[in-house]
């Protein structure tokens, strides 16, 4: 339906481009009395765009880079500057990267490595980290403890053991890798209990649906909302493209 939307909202500014201005030289060739009537305009709105079908796409993607620029300036704060999230990288760098993921999501496990190969090639990227736990009871668990191990300054090691796991996560699972990572389970247990860390999930699954990403993984570069899995070639051309863009 939001797609639907999308199209008739994007028809509507390709009409008032183009076929008003058709319109427009058809009215200035006709008299007063033989103005245009509402079957002519119609016809006349039909014929441009049967005639000029590639424009669509085109008036599609002008908007989504409309509602997408006003949807990021509207989180700026909640995506940038959260005060919870983990941040890695270069915390100056001139271009960041929000990444949102969930642990049993299969595609976000390929995500780690293309993020340290990026951090190891390009020293001015900053990268924050989002949990967007949507995949099943364990995947909020595993969030939570992540979150909790910030407080032991363990979240990296933690975060890429739980990325590398490949089997289907459960409590104990989740302890035993933590344990395993360096993470002392007492304390985790403990400041998992902090009722804050579902909170600021909670945040997350706000903001995500205020900027137009549903599942996970899911990226913000920049300008760019990326809704889903993207490989590295493509990660290091949206940031060319965002640099590019600065400079502009």
């Amino acid at each position: 339906m939001k797609n639907l939307n999308l199209l008739t909202i994007a028809i509507m500014m390709v009409i008032s481009a183009g076929v008003f201005f058709m319109i427009g030289q058809q009215v200035n060739n006709q008299s007063d009395s033989d103005a245009l009537n509402q079957d002519q305009v119609n016809a006349y709105i039909r014929e441009y765009l049967l005639s000029n079908p590639e424009i669509i796409p085109e008036a599609v993607e002008v908007l989504r880079s409309r509602q997408n620029a006003s949807a990021l300036m509207e989180s700026e704060e909640l995506l940038y500057n959260d005060g919870f999230s983990h941040v890695a990288g270069n915390v100056d760098g001139d271009i960041t990267i929000v990444e949102f993921y969930d642990y049993n999501c299969g595609y976000c496990k390929q995500v780690p490595e293309h993020i340290a190969q990026l951090i190891e090639e390009d020293k001015n990227v900053k990268i924050i980290f989002k949990e967007l736990p949507i995949l099943a009871e364990s995947s909020q668990y595993a969030s939570v403890a992540a979150m909790a191990s910030m407080k032991q300054d363990k979240f990296m090691d933690f975060h890429s053991a739980l990325m590398k796991n490949k089997r289907q996560l459960t409590e104990e699972l989740v302890m035993q890798i933590a344990s395993d990572s360096g993470v002392d389970e007492d304390k985790l247990l403990q400041d998992m209990a902090d009722p804050e860390i579902e909170t600021n999930i909670m945040k997350n699954k706000y903001l995500v649906q205020n900027i137009g990403i549903s599942g996970t993984p899911g990226f913000v570069i920049g300008s760019h909302v990326i809704p889903g899995y993207i490989p590295y070639e493509r990660l290091k051309d949206i940031v060319r493209q965002e640099r590019e863009t600065q400079k502009m």
